[in-house]
């Protein structure tokens, strides 16, 4: 990819992924990597692939869904600076998510062969992949959390519900 000082000065300041970078060391993280442009409707990544690449976002929305029974959940949406894809870089496994393209979307895809080459980047973006990962338990966290407590309230409800029926109905 062509240098653009401009572009790499805006993802060192703006994309998690790029924190502490010089923009030397983003620059050759574009150098290794390739800008696509997806339209609304497309999708990216299907749940249970094989993942290579990951992608950070320059432009546009996605959301990112997971099948839940018979048909899917939104889990979350991303914009610009935001990366996904990154856990299969690190463990070599299959998508944990599908990614649906919301709206017209530019993303840099960056290939696990190509990261493997930037040696002296790897202490870098792996922190940086590790700070990101940490962040995402906490929200999954948060958010199982909540559902617990929902799943508690709900049993308690049906509980008093039950008992109440049986006062009535005898």
């Amino acid at each position: 990819m062509p240098s653009n000082e401009a572009l790499v000065l805006k993802l060192v300041q703006s994309v998690r992924l790029f924190a502490g970078f010089e923009v030397s060391e983003a620059q050759a993280f574009l150098d290794a990597s390739k800008l696509e442009q997806h339209a609304a409707g497309k999708r990216l990544i299907e749940e249970g692939d094989t993942g290579y690449q990951m992608y950070v976002m320059l432009s546009g929305e996605v959301a990112v869904k997971r099948r839940v029974g018979n048909g899917e959940t939104e889990l979350a949406r991303l914009g610009p600076g935001d990366t996904f894809g990154e856990l299969a870089l690190l463990d070599f496994g299959n998508r944990t998510a599908s990614i649906e393209v919301l709206r017209d979307t530019r993303v840099l895809v960056a290939e696990r062969a190509s990261l493997f080459r930037l040696t002296t980047l790897e202490g870098k973006l792996y922190r940086n992949l590790a700070i990101m990962m940490a962040s995402r338990l906490r929200e999954t966290d948060d958010m199982l959390s909540k559902l617990a407590e929902q799943a508690e309230t709900r049993s308690a409800f049906e509980k008093v519900a039950s008992q109440t029926q049986r006062f009535f109905v005898g």
